[in-house]
C-alpha cells in the first residue's frame, strides 16, 4: 500500500505515509509535560506511522486554548519535551510539534488569557452547544505583532533542542493566522492589513523566523472555506505559494466550515483542497478531513496529496495502522465522527478527549485478569449488549448472547438508516463481526425467560435490553406512527411531515425525511432543538436542517393531535400546523427489567448497562458495557 512507503519532508526521511494529526489530550500540567501524556504518546507512537505532530503548544504565556494544554514559550519546558520526543522516536516515528496561539479566540476562562487580535474583535465560543458566550479581543499593536513573531522564533528553537524534526504552524482552524487571513475580521490599515500581500505578512515573517532556527516549519492551513471568510480560492493558493517561499517545508490543506468534520459531512471533505495544492506547489502537502485508510490510501495513488493525516482515527483505534500490515482491516474500529472527544474539550471545564467505541482511551491502568473462567449471559444484542459479550468474551469467559429480534444491533439499526449514518453503521458492523470473532455463542429471535437463564447455570447475567420509543399523553396521538419505526421502513412518512420533538432522535429524523423530499417541520417544547447533540455535530446539523428548508417551531406545547392538524400554543399563542403524517420523537423509555433483576435471589451476579438504565447515547452504552464486562 502507498500507505506505507517511505517519504521525505526538508530532506528527512520520514518512513510512511501516515500522520498522527495534533489532537489536544488535555493532559498536561501549567504547561509541562506529564508522564500521563508521555504514555498516551507512546501508545501512538507503537503503532509506526511515519509521522506524530505532537498537539498544539502555547507559544504566548497568555495565550492558550485550553488548561491542560502544553506550552513552550519558556526554557523551562524543554526537559519533559525532550523525554516526550525520545519515547516517540525510540518506537520509529518522526516527530513535529504544533505551535499554537489562538488569538482573539484565547478563552476568557483559561486563566492568565489575553485575547488578541489583528482588530479589535468579538469572538463567540460555544460550550457543549448548550451554552455560549462572547471573548473581547483588543487589538495588536505593530510592536506586538513583531514580538509575537519572535516568540513563535523562539519557540521553534526549544523545539529544535529537544529533539523535534519539524514545526508545525496551525495557520487555519479560526485562530490567529485565520485572524489576520480573513478581511472580515483583519480591518488594519497599516502593513498587516487590506491586501492579500499585507494580510498574509505575518505568516510569513513566522515562516522565516521558525526556518532560521534550523528546523522545518509545516504550515497547516485552510484550503477549503477559510475560517471567517472573504478569502477567494485565488487567495489560498497565493497564501500556500508565498509560504513554500519563505521555507514552508509542508503545507497541510485542512479547511472549514468544520474543521474535525462531524458525520454529516461527507469523508474526504478537504480533499479538494488537498489536491489543489499539490498542483501548485513543489514541497509535500499533507492531506486530512475525516479519512479512513481505505480513502487516504486513494488520495496517495492518485497523487492528491504526499502525505495523510488522522486524528480521530487514533482515538477510536490507536492500532489501526498494525492491524492493516497485519491484513486485518476487518478489525479497524471505525470511527463513528460523533465528535464526543472534541466536544470534551470545548465543555465547560474542558476536559480530555474520551471515545465513544473505544472506552480504553486513555485509560492506562489495565483491567485485572480474571480469577477464573465464567459463564455470562448477556440479554439484548444492542450496542451496550455486544460491547458487554465483546469484552467479556475476549476476557475469556463463555458467553451466550440472547436477542429477541433476528439480528444484533438493537437501536444502532435505525439509528444507521440515513445516509449521513454511514460511519456508524461500519461500526454497527465490526461490532457484530467482533462479537462472532470472540466466540460468543449468539441467540437470535430468542427473549429467554429467568428459567432459561438459569439453565445455563451462569455466573452473571448483564442485562442490556435497551429502550422504546415513549408516548406522550396528548390527546389524539395514536394518529401518529414513531420514528423508529420510520427508519426501520415500518411505517411511512410522506407529504408534509410533522416530527413532534426536537432532540437527537427528531433531529435527525427530520432531515433523513427531508432528504428523501418530504416537507418537513420540527415541533419542539423547549427554547431550542438537539441540545442534547455534540456541539460541532449540533451546528452541522442545525444547517443541514435550513439547507433542506426544515421548518422549527419551538416552545411549542403541543395540546392536541386533531385530524390532519397538530394543535397547541406557540410561543403562547394558539396555532394550528397541518400535516400528512405526524412521526413522533419524544424520547426513549427503558424496557422492564424487573423479571431478570430477580435473578439475584439464586446467587446470580446481575448487572444492568445501556438504555434499559437510562436511554442516553452511544457513549453511555458503550463505557458502561465495558466497564461491568472487564470486572468480569
Amino acid at each position: 500500500m502507498k500507505l506505507f512507503e517511505e517519504g521525505f519532508i526538508a530532506g528527512v526521511r520520514v518512513p510512511n505515509r501516515i500522520v498522527v494529526a495534533p489532537l489536544g489530550a488535555g493532559l498536561a500540567q501549567n504547561g509541562f509535560v506529564t508522564p500521563a501524556l508521555i504514555q498516551h504518546y507512546v501508545e501512538l507512537a507503537e503503532a509506526e506511522p511515519g509521522l506524530v505532530v505532537v498537539e498544539g503548544a502555547a507559544v504566548s504565556e497568555d495565550a492558550r486554548d485550553s488548561h491542560g494544554m502544553l506550552a513552550i514559550y519558556d526554557d523551562a519546558f524543554v526537559g519533559g519535551l525532550s523525554l516526550l520526543v525520545d519515547e516517540i522516536k525510540a518506537r520509529g516515528p518522526r516527530v513535529a510539534i504544533q505551535l499554537l496561539h489562538p488569538g482573539g479566540a484565547a478563552s476568557p476562562r483559561v486563566r492568565g488569557n489575553v485575547p488578541v487580535a489583528p482588530t479589535a474583535m468579538e469572538y463567540l465560543l460555544f460550550v457543549h452547544g448548550r451554552h455560549a458566550f462572547k471573548a473581547h479581543a483588543r487589538e495588536l499593536t505593530r510592536e506586538e505583532i513583531k514580538r509575537l513573531v519572535e516568540k513563535f522564533a523562539e519557540a521553534a528553537g526549544r523545539a529544535k533542542d529537544a529533539g523535534f524534526d519539524f514545526v508545525q504552524i496551525n495557520a487555519g482552524h479560526g485562530w490567529l493566522f485565520s485572524q489576520f487571513l480573513s478581511p472580515r475580521t483583519n480591518k488594519r490599515s497599516d502593513e498587516y492589513g487590506g491586501p492579500i500581500e499585507n494580510r498574509i505578512r505575518f505568516a510569513i515573517e513566522v515562516a522565516e523566523a521558525v526556518k532560521s532556527q534550523g528546523i522545518p516549519p509545516i504550515f497547516r492551513i485552510d484550503a477549503v472555506n477559510p475560517a471567517y471568510g472573504g478569502v477567494t480560492e485565488e487567495e489560498v493558493l497565493y497564501f500556500a505559494k508565498r509560504l513554500e517561499e519563505a521555507g514552508a517545508a509542508a503545507i497541510e490543506a485542512s479547511g472549514g466550515p468544520a474543521p474535525i468534520s462531524p458525520a454529516v459531512f461527507p469523508q474526504g471533505l478537504f480533499l479538494e483542497g488537498a489536491a489543489k495544492l499539490k498542483k501548485a506547489l513543489k514541497i509535500p502537502v499533507i492531506a486530512i478531513g475525516a479519512l479512513d485508510h481505505d480513502l487516504a490510501n486513494k488520495a496517495l495513488e492518485e497523487g492528491l496529496a504526499d502525505f495523510v493525516a488522522f486524528g480521530r482515527a487514533f482515538i477510536a483505534d490507536p492500532q489501526w495502522p498494525i492491524k492493516l500490515r497485519q491484513g486485518r482491516p476487518e478489525d479497524i474500529r471505525p470511527c463513528v465522527r460523533c465528535n464526543e472527544c472534541i466536544d470534551r474539550g470545548f465543555s465547560l471545564r474542558q476536559l480530555p478527549p474520551k471515545c465513544a467505541v473505544n472506552p480504553q482511551f486513555l485509560r492506562f491502568a489495565k483491567p485485572k485478569p480474571p480469577t477464573h473462567v465464567k459463564t455470562v449471559v448477556v440479554v439484548g444484542g444492542g450496542p451496550a449488549g455486544m460491547e458487554a459479550a465483546r469484552v467479556a468474551a475476549e476476557r475469556g469467559h463463555r458467553v451466550v448472547l440472547y436477542e429477541q429480534s433476528h439480528q444484533l444491533g438493537g437501536n444502532l439499526i435505525p439509528a444507521t438508516a440515513s445516509p449521513f449514518k454511514q460511519d456508524l453503521r461500519r461500526y454497527l458492523e465490526w461490532l457484530r463481526r467482533q462479537v462472532h470473532k470472540a466466540g460468543v455463542e449468539v441467540r437470535l429471535g430468542t427473549r429467554p425467560t429467568p428459567e432459561e437463564i438459569l439453565s445455563q447455570r451462569p455466573d452473571a447475567v448483564i442485562l442490556a435490553l435497551g429502550s422504546e420509543p415513549a408516548t406522550p399523553n396528548i390527546p389524539g396521538i395514536e394518529q401518529g406512527v414513531y420514528a423508529v419505526d420510520v427508519l426501520l421502513g415500518k411505517a411511512k412518512a410522506q407529504g408534509r411531515v410533522v416530527v413532534l420533538g426536537g432532540g437527537r432522535v427528531g433531529g435527525e429524523t427530520a432531515l433523513h425525511l427531508a432528504l428523501e423530499g418530504a416537507q418537513v417541520a420540527i415541533v419542539e417544547i423547549l427554547p431550542d432543538i438537539m441540545t442534547d447533540l455534540e456541539r460541532s455535530y449540533r451546528l452541522a446539523m442545525l444547517g443541514e436542517l435550513k439547507r433542506r428548508g426544515v421548518s422549527i417551531y419551538t416552545n411549542f406545547r403541543t395540546l392536541e393531535v386533531r385530524p390532519g392538524r397538530l394543535y397547541g400554543l406557540h410561543n403562547g399563542n394558539p396555532v394550528e400546523v397541518p400535516f400528512d403524517t405526524l412521526v413522533i420523537a419524544t424520547g426513549m423509555r427503558p424496557r422492564d427489567t424487573a423479571p431478570y433483576r430477580a435473578l439475584a435471589k439464586h446467587g446470580v451476579e446481575v448487572y444492568e448497562v445501556g438504555d434499559c438504565v437510562r436511554p442516553r447515547n452511544l457513549y453511555a452504552a458503550v463505557h458502561e458495557a465495558y466497564n461491568v464486562a472487564s470486572r468480569l
